[in-house]
């Protein structure tokens, strides 16, 4: 079981660093992080509840509150203190009874941004005279690095989408629309695991010989798929309350000698990456000029640019499908082991291909571990 304690523990520090008396964190991915729940954040506003919170003193273990769709969940937390609220109920008497336990007459309060305001309108009533603080990414450097049963349910996360994509890959046959094939993914998905996709799935088809214009996919979304064409997937689910991200590419029909040089110069980027992750590649913004370089050896670094001018090439993942740090020039965080990354670089020649692979990367005992291995010479379909 993952380690809650040390994770209040760690808030908690960085709460007194701030003279923080009460911290209140919303449904919302923080919350998820420090209380082990369910309860939902995920989805629209309409699914979620307005009482649904997390009350946290500088000193002490933490309150739940929870509207009545959510008190269910919300018990299976390490928390005990669970108080559950009805359909109608006025949440400002047990807002107020609350921080009166807690923090008494707290002079700062944090407020995490996934809280209602209907919520913090009760919060600011309890807390009279108090200074309120935006509290986004108190939790971050604690999210940053992964604890050992983290890494197992990415891992697992990571291998359900691959088992779901080399189905889908195999049944790929023309006629097949991008919207059809995203809907496909998405259940297949579902029916062996996930609880959720990290976001829509896209399976995007670029006809080479077309026109050149600005979009990278230039197919309708119901047009039937057509030789000649590349797809590129980017998939992600969730997975026991973690997310994947996972891309690969692939060309429906014989593949010029061009294209299919341009993926192996894709692949030799990511692998070379990896391999360098840890060793001459120690910080994030080291990662873009290392694809960068292979890229301009193997003659296809303005294709690259040509889709990442900004020099972004992935992020973090974890409880949300992108963290930080970012995989881009201005963020120099050091790789450290327990990191997982997602590096996902692109090429796109205009209305001839648009290709890109993403792997979930860990860091481990100063090394990179690939956790996606789908085949990496597969390209025609």
């Amino acid at each position: 079981m993952a380690d809650y304690r040390r994770r209040l523990e760690g808030l908690q520090a960085k709460m007194e660093d701030r003279e923080l008396d009460l911290l209140v964190l919303g449904a919302s991915p923080d919350f998820q992080y420090l209380t082990d729940s369910r309860v939902e954040w995920r989805r629209g506003r309409d699914l979620t509840y307005p009482a649904d919170a997390v009350f946290v003193p500088r000193d002490g273990d933490p309150i739940i509150l929870a509207g009545m769709g959510s008190a269910g969940k919300a018990k299976e937390s390490w928390i005990k203190d669970v108080r559950g609220l009805g359909m109608f109920e006025d949440p400002a008497p047990a807002v107020k009874e609350i921080v009166m336990e807690l923090a008494g007459e707290p002079g700062k309060v944090g407020v995490g941004e996934y809280t209602w305001s209907s919520l913090f309108m009760s919060l600011a009533t309890a807390c009279k005279g108090a200074k309120f603080r935006k509290a986004e990414g108190l939790l971050d450097d604690l999210r940053m690095i992964k604890e050992p049963e983290e890494i197992e349910t990415l891992r697992k996360a990571a291998t359900l989408t691959e088992n779901v994509m080399t189905r889908i890959i195999d049944q790929i046959q023309e006629g097949d629309t991008m919207r059809g094939t995203g809907l496909k993914i998405e259940t297949m998905g579902r029916m062996i695991g996930a609880s959720d996709v990290s976001f829509p799935s896209t399976a995007g088809f670029c006809k080479s010989g077309s026109e050149e214009t600005d979009e990278v996919f230039n197919y309708g979304r119901e047009q039937g798929l057509e030789q000649g064409t590349s797809i590129a997937f980017d998939v992600g689910f969730v997975v026991d309350g973690y997310c994947s991200d996972w891309g690969r590419s692939f060309y429906y029909g014989k593949a010029h000698d061009h294209f299919k040089a341009a993926y192996v110069a894709l692949q030799t980027a990511v692998v070379e990456t990896i391999d360098a992750m840890g060793d001459t590649v120690t910080k994030t913004n080291e990662v873009f000029p290392k694809i960068e370089e292979v890229c301009d050896r193997m003659g296809y670094g303005d294709y690259l640019r040509e889709r990442l001018a900004s020099g972004m090439v992935g992020h973090q993942i974890g409880v949300e499908v992108h963290e930080d740090p970012w995989l881009k020039p201005d963020q120099n965080q050091e790789l450290v082991d327990g990191m997982v990354f997602c590096v996902e670089p692109k090429l796109w020649m205009k209305g001839e291909f648009y290709l890109r692979v993403e792997d979930m990367v860990l860091i481990k005992n100063g090394k990179a571990e690939s956790l996606t291995t789908y085949d990496r010479e597969r390209f025609e379909l």
